[in-house]
């Protein structure tokens, strides 16, 4: 053992006095032992103070209102109109109203040409005058026995065929005057002067008459999944394009039980309330309407962006956790999480549409940030959510009446990359419920 420390001894000696008759290997060596203990201590201090750690995307949870919605469609038309048809046919002599008329129950507003109908109508009254008086003549004979019954009954029936007649043709020539049949406004007018018009199996369409456009409907096609959770009174909205930032207040009115098969897609009806003392909204507006199917005044939210994070397992390695993805491995009410779970079987499973409504509880883990000394350190939680509108869900209390989050809690939605840009929740493989 002795030789082999008299031997290192020389072999340092050697190296030493090799190093002093070579100054720039001697300040070789020391430069590179210190960088060595530079980043030796750079390690221990971005350790300690966390400086490697990545930065992180949060939201604060905070209380407030929350109001479950479903959004569709619709078309605002009034709730009154009447179509004005015309059951002669013939060329329209004169027309008295245009779009945006008002017209009072009654009013001339068009014209046929009459001398068809004229000609007719005196036809019948010819042939009624003669069948009248060939009735009449009977009549006296047949007191007289001079006739038999039986011609006097083939002159009474042409007798009331004739005036039959005579009255359909006197309907036929009145109805070349054509009239408002209710009291309100022309909001389309489909026919031009001097056009003919042809009313062989139906009436066509002349115009149509509004009621009363201070009072309006907005027509929405709901899908069958979400009308189950539609009942009429509930508070609804909607909006224009024509008056973008005004929000108009509105109310069901009415779930028609007919459903509508467009491409195999089942919709139906739901007729929403539209008060337009002012006239603003005009027949045919398009009408983005959101109905509140469920609300709250003031609850603990919880941005869904931080449901759908999942914690890398580099990052989860570096805290001192075993990541996400292996925790709810683990953990039995992690199962609740799979889309195919029978927690989540009720949700609306739509492409593209939030998970809201029922079930009123599903277990979620999340990410907070808290205090661990110097730094604040992500800390994985398990909570209870409820009630959703597509960006927020509502946070629940736990079996022991508390939550595992409280207002103010920062959530972790990211990660910031070190290029400036931010890496998000990572999406789930399955459909999305939150």
């Amino acid at each position: 053992m002795r030789n082999i420390w008299k031997q290192c001894l020389l072999y340092l000696k050697s190296i030493r006095q090799w190093m002093s008759e070579r100054a720039w290997v001697r300040k070789s060596f020391y430069g590179f032992l210190s960088l060595v203990v530079l980043v030796i201590i750079w390690k221990l201090l971005s350790s300690i103070l966390g400086w490697s750690d990545p930065q992180y995307k949060t939201a604060t949870v905070e209380e407030g209102p929350l109001a479950v919605m479903i959004s569709a469609s619709g078309t605002l038309n009034p709730v009154k109109s009447v179509q004005v048809g015309t059951q002669v046919s013939g060329m329209l002599q004169d027309i008295y109203v245009d779009f945006n008329d008002v017209v009072k129950k009654g009013q001339v507003i068009a014209r046929i040409d009459p001398r068809e109908w004229q000609a007719r109508f005196e036809q019948a009254d010819a042939n009624y005058i003669l069948a009248k008086r060939n009735h009449d003549n009977n009549k006296m004979l047949i007191e007289k026995k001079f006739i038999s019954p039986a011609a006097f009954d083939q002159t009474f029936s042409a007798y009331k065929s004739a005036k039959a007649s005579l009255a359909m043709a006197k309907k036929a020539l009145d109805d070349t005057v054509i009239r408002a049949p209710v009291d309100g406004v022309v909001v389309k007018r489909s026919v031009e002067r001097g056009q003919t018009v042809a009313a062989s199996l139906q009436a066509p369409e002349l115009f149509i008459i509004a009621q009363d456009l201070t009072d309006m409907q907005v027509d929405t096609s709901i899908d069958e999944a979400d009308v189950g959770r539609i009942q009429e009174g509930m508070t609804a909205s909607f909006t224009v394009d024509a008056f973008p930032g005004q929000t108009f207040q509105s109310k069901v009115k009415q779930v028609r039980k007919a459903p509508l098969n467009v491409q195999n897609v089942i919709t139906y009806t739901v007729l929403l309330s539209a008060s337009n003392s002012d006239l603003k909204l005009l027949p045919g507006m398009t009408a983005n309407t959101s109905i509140i199917t469920e609300q709250k005044e003031k609850v603990l939210r919880l941005p869904n962006a931080a449901l759908r994070f999942k914690m890398p397992d580099s990052d989860a390695v570096a805290t001192g956790t075993k990541g996400d993805a292996k925790s709810t491995k683990a953990d039995p009410a992690s199962k609740s999480n799979k889309p195919n779970s029978s927690s989540a079987s009720s949700a609306d499973k739509s492409p593209g549409k939030p998970y809201v409504g029922a079930p009123k509880a599903i277990t979620r883990k999340v990410w907070i940030l808290e205090e661990g000394g110097l730094k604040k350190k992500p800390v994985q939680k398990t909570i209870q959510v409820g009630l959703s509108d597509g960006t927020a869900s509502e946070v629940l209390l736990g079996q022991d009446g508390e939550s595992q989050l409280k207002a103010g809690d920062q959530v972790i939605i990211g990660i910031q990359k070190s290029g400036g840009g931010s890496a998000g929740p990572a999406r789930p493989s399955g459909p999305r419920f939150f």
